[in-house]
């Protein structure tokens, strides 16, 4: 997650930045002692923060299809899947790409999630592939970063205008990064100390805030049965 974001902010910063070689912009703070790495411009996380999205955790459900290999030992007639498929939408392949039937070829007990053949597979490594529906839900929850963007030079002029080349470049990609779910906004920024760098080197600090959603996806397990009382 945060190396897609930092290669989506250094990728744009090299095609836009004209006054940098490209090889000087990326993650690591060059070695300032050097001439060559100047100018430069380094990238780094400096924190996050987590916010749940919504009220309480936010989920929406949806349909999983899950696939699953057997190997058949020539004796084994009964299968037993990782969860329970939804019915009817269980397939079977054995081997894979050549379909099977149901109740022809094999029986689906949805209430064990086992599918038993009417005879045992041939033996074989992973030549029985059984592809069903599964409940499953997907949560969300918001990461709240904050980015430092430096920038070097051996001369204060051109740190500064690579600073706000740097600025008017990400504020012309906000389209490009909403394609890729980032929402990144330059906040403020400040000269780095002359006793933090060597005599004749300038840098100064942008500060970014970046957001971007971060998705994990659960499988939910089938709702067997459901009981309504009444007074």
């Amino acid at each position: 997650m945060l190396s897609g974001i930092e290669d989506a902010i250094i990728n744009i910063l090299q095609e836009s930045v004209e006054d940098v070689p490209k090889n000087n912009i990326g993650m690591r703070k060059p070695d300032l002692n050097i001439e060559e790495n100047l100018p430069a411009i380094s990238v780094a996380n400096i924190d996050f923060k987590v916010e749940e999205v919504g009220i309480g955790r936010s989920f929406t459900a949806k349909n999983n299809e899950v696939r699953e290999y057997f190997s058949g030992d020539g004796e084994k007639v009964n299968f037993v899947l990782t969860k329970k498929p939804l019915k009817p939408t269980l397939i079977v392949e054995y081997p894979p790409g050549e379909r099977r039937l149901e109740n022809t070829d094999y029986i689906i007990d949805y209430g064990s999630g086992s599918v038993n053949f009417q005879s045992p597979p041939e033996k074989g490594s992973n030549n029985v592939l059984i592809r069903y529906l599964a409940p499953a839900e997907i949560k969300s929850v918001k990461l709240i970063m904050k980015y430092h963007i430096y920038v070097w030079s051996k001369d204060e002029s051109q740190r500064d205008k690579i600073t706000f080349d740097i600025i008017k470049t990400l504020l012309r990609g906000e389209e490009e990064f909403d394609l890729k779910g980032i929402i990144i906004k330059p906040t403020g920024g400040f000269n780095i100390p002359a006793n933090e760098v060597p005599k004749e080197v300038y840098g100064k600090t942008i500060e970014c805030s970046v957001e971007t959603y971060l998705q994990v996806e659960t499988l939910l397990p089938r709702i067997e049965k459901i009981e309504m009382s009444g007074k």
